[in-house]
């Protein structure tokens, strides 16, 4: 919390008078990360692509949160707050997700715990790596790996 005060310029005083401890401040994070998201929905509905938009900027944020889902994951409070987030994200996803296969740009057998499952193995190829940008760069990897399993392949026309 005192990096965290010294870092947006306020004391810890005016840190704590508006976040009870780490754990309410993590969960304030995660909110404004899921009402980004959300906003992001909003402006991509109905798009073709709007799956695959929201699935990038997921991973983006995956990675620019990595080290607050790690704290979240370790404390009860911000645990239960990261769980209400994913399902709140698994709502916001399941739209994108129908239309993409109806589309046919996603495989039809890919499911919302299929997308966890990136996440998740997004989330492992992160750890341990020393920064930012080197988990930025796992990341992103991963997401090109993944997608070329799982978009459907566009066929060409008969000749």
């Amino acid at each position: 919390m005192c990096q965290v005060a010294r870092r947006a310029g306020v004391g810890q005083g005016t840190l704590y008078r508006h976040f009870a401890g780490r754990s309410a401040l993590v969960a304030e994070l995660l909110d404004e990360h899921v009402a980004r998201i959300e906003a992001l929905a909003a402006a991509e509905a109905g798009e073709p692509d709007a799956f695959f938009v929201l699935l990038r900027s997921l991973v983006d944020r995956m990675v620019d949160l990595y080290g607050l889902a790690v704290l979240a994951r370790h404390d009860v409070e911000t645990d239960s707050q990261l769980k209400r987030s994913r399902q709140r994200i698994r709502e916001l996803l399941a739209v994108p997700l129908r239309d993409a296969k109806a589309a046919g740009t996603l495989r039809r057998d890919v499911s919302l715990d299929d997308v966890f499952l990136i996440f998740a193995m997004g989330r492992g190829a992160m750890e341990g790596l020393p920064d930012r940008a080197a988990r930025s760069a796992v990341a992103h990897r991963m997401l090109a790996l993944i997608l070329s399993g799982v978009e459907q392949p566009v066929l060409a026309p008969p000749a």
